[in-house]
């Protein structure tokens, strides 16, 4: 555990290394979440719900999307599809220590990170505009919300672990990845609620995993989605969580076996 902790603490250190430009980004996250808030306050201009959302709920789900998309897009799995290209993935492999293992510890230190700037960020903006918020009037819808984020990491990191395998094949792979990531911040929710979609997109993309990354665990947040409909998504976040586990296993058993008759 201790090594793992090690790589932890490396790469929180790493975060900071270029201090400018990580302040910078945060300045840049706190106008972004400005700029947002002027846009859905010119939208609800004299409306007090829109998309079924209610003046406090849509402001909610705004700064919720900023703390969530740190939380859950922030990973590490960039530097594998390097380490792959590079070769540097050998030395790793030659260690005792689990590649997973190692990704898992480099991606919670960047979660942490990611995720208190944004809740600083959150917090500034708050600070600068009053903003109306929404919270939960029932423990379950918390109790609830902490089971679909916790699940929306686990898949999303998954999904990412599957793309990033891509590089035992290709050393074009980020073109794929960047694909990836640009569709997945649309359909799910991380531009906007998808409520704003017609009804067919949204439901396509609900049943695929896209949704439950974002705009499911905001939503049970806002006590939109409960009973049996939570637990339906609830169980559309297990089933692709399993699926994608396999799919990540097949893979990294596959890429490794071509990468060790390729090197050899």
């Amino acid at each position: 555990m201790s090594k793992y902790w090690a790589v932890f603490s490396l790469s929180v250190q790493q975060q900071f290394y270029h201090r400018a430009s990580f302040f910078l980004e945060r300045l840049r996250s706190i106008i972004v979440i400005i700029v947002f808030f002027a846009f859905w306050s010119a939208v609800f201009e004299g409306r007090d719900h829109l998309l079924g959302y209610s003046r406090s709920q849509m402001f909610t789900y705004i700064l919720g999307m900023n703390i969530l998309r740190a939380l859950v897009y922030s990973d590490k799995t960039w530097e594998l599809m390097y380490e792959i290209n590079t070769g540097k993935i050998s030395s790793y492999l030659m260690r005792p220590i689990s590649y997973v293992g190692f990704c898992l510890s480099r991606d919670a230190a960047d979660k942490s990170t990611q995720l208190v700037s944004a809740v600083l960020e959150v917090v500034v903006a708050l600070w600068i505009i009053k903003i109306p918020l929404y919270f939960p009037a029932h423990p379950a819808a918390l109790l609830g919300f902490i089971l679909a984020l916790g699940l929306a990491v686990t898949l999303y990191f998954l999904m990412s672990y599957c793309v990033a395998s891509l590089a035992f094949w290709t050393s074009e792979s980020a073109g794929p990845r960047f694909c990836f990531e640009l569709f997945l911040e649309f359909s799910s929710g991380a531009f906007f609620p998808l409520d704003v979609l017609p009804r067919v997109l949204l439901t396509v993309f609900s049943v695929l995993p896209f949704a439950s990354l974002l705009y499911f665990p905001l939503n049970v947040f806002l006590e939109r989605i409960e009973g049996v409909y939570f637990w339906r998504g609830i169980g559309i976040q297990i089933f692709w969580i399993a699926l994608f586990a396999w799919a990540a296993r097949k893979l990294w058993k596959k890429g490794l076996k071509d990468y060790g008759a390729e090197g050899g």
